[in-house]
């Protein structure tokens, strides 16, 4: 895609696809120097979603067909926001197409499949970029400056966690996130990958885990107000244990029947030489310690106001408190525009994918799981 070039979108689906297309539809607002973006055409489930996708945000056309939006001659740009288990088919299709893709996390359901994926990726010379959106909230990339410059010295320990209070009611229907042969988990397959990707990208690939998961609630409804219960085979809660190479140790968390939890993510990493912590309910800091010895004692945590300090962003200013939907898309639009390597790209959500098979690996065996000296990725991943 040149820089002339206007963004013309196709997405598929229309669940998480509704935040997408809002990110997209308002891009240019933020990135002065971001082409014009045209939402073309939207693929979803029914008719009546296709309508209402319209509706609200102005496509020109719907389909229930996916690859009607991968054919057309008049996208450039497709976006994936389906369902865990349509990711491998969809995927090998966009990829044998000259479009950018852009695909939600996780990159697969199981690693065979995300090997596949990326082996179809390779062959054919193309990437994509995954929404492993926290990444790009500025607290986190402060915090990645902080560790690249081994400011908090050596590591010793990290605790990364995701809660969400959105399916405590049990008369809620988890769909297909019920089933394991579609969604490949619950949180593990859900929330986990988000914290997976920052592990990797703020600390590096892990040795060694162990894991337990929990269903608490083991039926729900079939349909939305229906009497007819169907078991729940996929995970409400996981805590996964990791050993990095180095000694660095430290835990995964996710669950979600957290009472309170909206979307509380947390970041804590501790060193030899200082810590930071950052949660997504407070987004606009990021805490820091810098334990240099001082006449009181050591230095307490600090404060470091990181607010909308976006790279190249032309507005708001950084005064103005942080917003979610700056997460989403951007970056993609201007690696794709330069034409530069997609970061997460789809090496990276095979990364992540190998860390999910192992804690799935390692709760159902109770054991710790390695990783393959040989790689699960054919030796790819360093």
């Amino acid at each position: 895609m040149t820089h002339q070039q206007p963004i013309r979108v196709g997405l598929i689906g229309y669940g998480i696809g509704k935040v997408y297309a809002a990110a997209l539809r308002n891009v240019e607002m933020y990135y002065a120097d971001t082409p014009p973006v045209k939402l073309v055409a939207v693929a979803t489930s029914s008719e009546a979603s296709g309508r209402l996708a319209i509706e609200q945000s102005n496509f020109e056309r719907s389909t229930t067909d996916y690859r009607d939006v991968l054919a057309s001659d008049d996208i450039n740009t497709v976006v994936i926001a389906t369902p865990h288990y349509l990711h491998r088919e969809m995927l090998v299709v966009a990829l044998s197409t000259d479009k950018a893709i852009y695909t939600d996390k996780p990159l697969a359901n199981t690693l065979n499949e995300a090997q596949e994926i990326v082996a179809t990726a390779r062959a054919k010379g193309r990437d994509a970029q995954l929404s492993f959106t926290l990444r790009y909230c500025p607290a986190v990339q402060e915090a990645r400056k902080l560790l690249q410059a081994r400011r908090l010295g050596k590591i010793y320990a990290f605790r990364l966690a995701y809660f969400r209070s959105s399916y405590r009611n049990p008369e809620k229907t988890l769909r297909w996130k019920a089933e394991m042969a579609k969604s490949g988990g619950g949180v593990i397959s859900d929330l986990v990958p988000h914290l997976v990707d920052l592990l990797i990208w703020l600390i590096g690939m892990p040795e060694q885990v162990a894991a337990q998961t929990r269903i608490f609630i083991h039926e729900r409804p079939a349909t939305k107000g229906g009497r007819e219960k169907v078991r729940v085979e996929t995970d409400d809660h996981v805590i996964i244990q990791v050993a990095m190479p180095g000694g660095t140790i430290g835990t995964i968390e996710a669950g979600r029947l957290i009472a309170g939890a909206i979307s509380n993510v947390a970041v804590e990493v501790y060193g030899s030489e200082g810590s930071l912590r950052w949660n997504l309910m407070d987004p606009n800091y990021l805490y820091v310690v810098e334990s240099r010895k001082t006449e009181g004692g050591e230095q307490g945590w600090q404060q470091r106001p990181t607010v909308q300090n976006y790279p190249n962003a032309s507005i708001p200013g950084a005064d103005v408190p942080v917003g979610g939907m700056r997460f989403y898309i951007a970056d993609f639009l201007r690696k794709t525009r330069e034409e530069q390597p997609y970061d997460p790209g789809l090496e990276q959500g095979l990364r992540v994918q190998e860390v999910i098979d192992m804690a799935t690996r390692a709760a159902r065996t109770g054991t710790w799981i390695a990783r393959s000296k040989e790689g699960r990725t054919n030796g790819n991943i360093k």
